[in-house]
């Protein structure tokens, strides 16, 4: 059964995550505040929800039972099943970490444009507890990777603890910016787009590019979203900063 569950659970995980990779495009060119803006900003809100959900029960499945939802027709020996479930465990912390880290941000992006400058709407328990379980799962994904030596491991959860640290920054800071809200929404949004085209370069990429990304090279999927991410990002932000006028 938790094969079965697991198999509708990717599925929909896939399908939907292609749908979010071209959705992404359209709230970012179109006109800020304008019909088509906030359409396409909730159908990628809602996408970015359903990835996250499906990719939180396919990683706990994976925990609970990483033989039986993985490789369930394989017949293994008591050690090497034992060996290949504690490397389903170890990468399965690391993208519940990932599917905590996008729901986050695109949840906190949606708050901080409700809030707007009255922050105190955002300081409740259903917000707090996220930011709180992303910054433990960082911890853990990072022990994880520190004792196995899994350098991305340790990346990726330096990126959501510094990620889950910025979004209480920006709640309990003592002053905001004139519309800095803006910046914090679109970094909340940018960093889910982050996350949906990680997993495709890093899962369907991997497979399409499997010839020419060897060995070491192997870790560019991974790197790439973040780091065209973050180059958008800064771009962005110069922008909107410069238009709102953000002092």
């Amino acid at each position: 059964m938790s094969h079965i569950i697991h198999q509708v659970a990717f599925y929909l995980h896939v399908s939907v995550g292609c749908f979010a990779l071209i959705v992404f495009w359209l709230p970012l060119f179109a006109k800020k505040g304008s019909k088509p803006h906030l359409r396409y900003g909730r159908w990628f809100a809602n996408s970015m929800f359903i990835i996250a959900v499906s990719g939180v029960l396919l990683t706990t499945l994976a925990l609970m039972d990483p033989i039986g939802v993985r490789t369930p027709e394989r017949n293994l020996s008591f050690e090497a099943a034992t060996r290949m479930a504690e490397g389903y465990r170890e990468f399965s912390w690391f993208l519940l970490m990932l599917s905590v880290l996008v729901f986050n941000s695109t949840y906190h992006s949606i708050q901080v444009l409700r809030a707007k400058a009255n922050r105190q709407l955002m300081r409740n328990w259903k917000h707090l507890s996220l930011i709180i379980g992303l910054f433990l799962l960082s911890i853990v994904t990072a022990i994880i990777g520190t004792l196995e030596g899994m350098l991305l491991l340790q990346v990726f959860a330096g990126l959501s603890l510094a990620n889950s640290i910025g979004m209480a920054h920006y709640i309990y800071k003592a002053e905001i910016k004139q519309r800095e809200w803006i910046l914090a929404h679109m970094r909340g949004i940018v960093g889910s787009g982050i996350g949906a085209y990680t997993a495709f370069f890093a899962f369907g990429g991997r497979q399409l590019f499997a010839e020419l990304l060897t060995g070491n090279l192997m870790v560019i999927p991974w790197i790439l979203p973040a780091v065209i991410g973050v180059i958008s990002m800064s771009a962005f932000k110069k922008k909107y900063i410069q238009q709102y006028r953000i002092a």
